[in-house]
């Protein structure tokens, strides 16, 4: 079956389209990294490789499925997205790296060796981390990564 292209809208109602189909990216996004990085800390992994392990399972997802939010299709403007996508990605991987290794560090304090609640508290971080960033990155894809595409045509 076909889809039908949405009709052209300006303002608000664009804004909650895609904010809308960016959340569902989001979330496709969050679940793959969070249990890949759920599940390589819990299994002994350090902070750092188990964001970077996190980080590219969601941010492939991510980068793909926000292609298509913003109306991308093709080869047309692929390395130019992607150039503008990488370090907006890799800045907010860097973030959760610092929050999950500083939160690691206190968690060790507090709870020695306790575990799971080292890990829950660790994972906590990691995803606090993206929930912040969730805002952050919407207006930089809106605005930076896919500016030329959002203004001219509409999410499908």
């Amino acid at each position: 079956m076909t889809a039908t292209p949405e009709p052209r809208t300006s303002g608000a109602g664009r804004y909650w389209r895609l904010l809308r189909r960016f959340a569902g990216a989001s979330a496709v996004a969050t679940v793959s990294s969070q249990l890949v990085f759920g599940l390589s800390y819990a299994l002994g992994a350090g902070t750092m490789t188990a964001t970077v392990l996190g980080w590219l399972s969601g941010a492939v997802p991510n980068f793909l499925l926000n292609r298509r939010t913003w109306g991308s299709r093709g080869r047309a403007g692929l390395r130019g997205e992607l150039l503008r996508f990488v370090p907006i990605s890799v800045l907010t991987a860097l973030a959760a790296a610092t929050a999950t290794h500083y939160t690691e560090t206190l968690a060790l304090h507090v709870f020695h060796d306790a575990h799971t609640p080292r890990v829950a508290l660790v994972w906590s971080a990691y995803l606090g981390t993206y929930l912040v960033m969730f805002v952050v990155k919407f207006f930089l894809m809106d605005r930076v990564v896919f500016a030329s595409r959002g203004q001219h045509e509409p999410a499908r």
